[in-house]
């Protein structure tokens, strides 16, 4: 007897650094990694020595915002499905 390929039952298993908790606190991570680059970026433009080394925290900033945006992403499309399957009957 061949086994169902997609039962209802299954869930997805997801490993702890993909879990909720673990994206909160990348979340907050990358918040902090955005404050601390606007703070480069300004200290940067302040003194005019250090004006071309502002690609440096403007850099950082872009980075952090692109991991915010995907994390933020994975976490909305995950409460999403679970929505979806919850509303199921």
């Amino acid at each position: 007897m061949r086994l169902d390929p997609n039962p209802m039952f299954r869930r997805v298993i997801t490993p702890w650094y993909d879990s909720n908790a673990a994206c909160w606190g990348l979340l907050a991570a990358m918040v902090l990694v955005a404050l601390f680059s606007w703070a480069g970026i300004a200290a940067a433009r302040y003194v005019p020595l250090y004006n071309s080394y502002t690609w440096v925290p403007t850099l950082m900033l872009f980075l952090s915002l692109f991991v915010g945006i995907s994390v933020g992403y994975r976490l909305f499309r995950r409460y999403y499905d679970r929505h979806l399957q919850d509303r199921e009957p």
